[in-house]
């Protein structure tokens, strides 16, 4: 596509523009003419007015066709593209700062089976006690919200492929064994058999899951993040305790700055340019995005930096602390002074992120217009 004539792009991102049809429009306009330097674009935020072409008129802006990168086009204009091409030289992309230690959820093939509420895990523990040990905190991405201790009401039914092998040994019957040994997980997950037996994604027997490489990265310090979301919603699992459903993602970090960057404005900003936006303003994160968003790496030679550093990692800290405080909050009024501290402070986050990235004042209004 980048190599036609194009001559101008209009997106209507996520407006209704068929009322009875969850669409995203977009006109394209190609010429056979020969290829331009430029071409103007539109990004109509709103459906209230009387005449389309007075609308687009006074509404667009050009896009350097030189700009348009083979692996996905940003649609800005120039002063945006810019920005966000100050952004990625200034950034490492967050797979390499992570060492691509960035992981989907847990696809079970078969939730109504392996996923339980808090009552069925009370009762197959109280019947077998050592089914502990096989059943973990589960998160959905409604349980996830920024810096927030996860409202977990979900657990997991975890046999990995292999457990039952390794366990039973080279002789035995498997099912047998299984229901020897885990006689109230067995008796449980029986009345599901069918539905387990037909997943293409299961483990050695139909009551294991699929493989999976990373299990352990569940059982350490990380980050959580919800795959849709209205901003970027990362938490952090300091005791490695919470697993999650394959659309959410799991960062294995412990490192709180990193957090404060993920979950400050300029994220927000460069996410919404270099992915689409779903009705209702929502984001869909998507590893090939994620791993491209630039992470500014501190200089530790740098006394200042340093310093930022910590600052940053203080008010994470702080962050953490108020929304813990605020989910125990008992009255109105105390919820109502926590809520404003917790503002003031993510506030205070994002100002040192844009001194970290040296953005200038009119950078970042640009920036918070965008963000809303």
């Amino acid at each position: 596509m980048k190599q036609q004539c194009i001559e101008e792009i209009i997106d209507f991102g996520d407006l209704p523009v068929f009322q009875k049809a969850t669409t995203y429009p977009c006109i394209l306009r190609i010429s056979n003419g020969s290829l331009k330097k430029s071409f103007l674009c539109s990004m109509v935020r709103h459906l209230d007015f009387l005449d389309l072409k007075s609308h687009l008129q006074e509404n667009h802006f050009k896009v350097n066709r030189s700009q348009l990168e083979d692996s996905g086009w940003s649609l800005a204009d120039s002063k945006t593209q810019n920005l966000l091409n100050r952004l990625k030289s200034i950034g490492t992309p967050l797979g390499d700062y992570v060492d691509r230690k960035i992981f989907y959820g847990i696809k079970t093939g078969l939730n109504e089976a392996f996923v339980i509420d808090a009552e069925t895990r009370s009762r197959l523990i109280a019947g077998d006690p050592q089914s502990a040990d096989l059943i973990k905190p589960f998160l959905v991405g409604r349980d996830i919200k920024r810096y927030q201790i996860p409202n977990q009401s979900r657990y997991l039914i975890l046999v990995p492929k292999g457990w039952t092998n390794e366990g039973m040994g080279k002789k035995g019957k498997a099912r047998e064994w299984f229901s020897k040994n885990r006689p109230e997980l067995a008796k449980h997950l029986a009345q599901f058999k069918e539905g387990a037996q037909k997943r293409c994604d299961q483990g050695d027997y139909w009551w294991e899951l699929r493989a999976c490489d990373y299990y352990k990265e569940f059982e350490k310090e990380k980050f959580i993040l919800p795959d849709i979301s209205l901003r970027a919603n990362f938490i952090f699992d300091k005791d490695g305790k919470y697993y999650c459903v394959n659309t959410a993602y799991i960062i294995s970090s412990e490192d709180l700055y990193l957090l404060g960057v993920l979950n400050s404005r300029i994220t927000d900003f460069y996410y919404r340019n270099l992915s689409s936006t779903y009705r209702g303003g929502y984001l869909r994160f998507i590893y090939q995005y994620m791993v491209q968003l630039p992470i500014r790496v501190i200089d530790y030679s740098n006394p200042e930096d340093i310093e930022r550093h910590d600052r940053v990692v203080t008010l994470v800290e702080r962050m953490l602390e108020l929304n813990k405080k605020l989910a125990g909050a008992k009255t109105a009024q105390d919820k109502t002074h926590l809520q404003r501290q917790i503002e003031t402070t993510d506030n205070e986050i994002d100002r040192l992120v844009y001194d970290l990235y040296d953005l200038t004042e009119e950078e970042i209004a640009l920036m918070e217009k965008a963000n809303g």
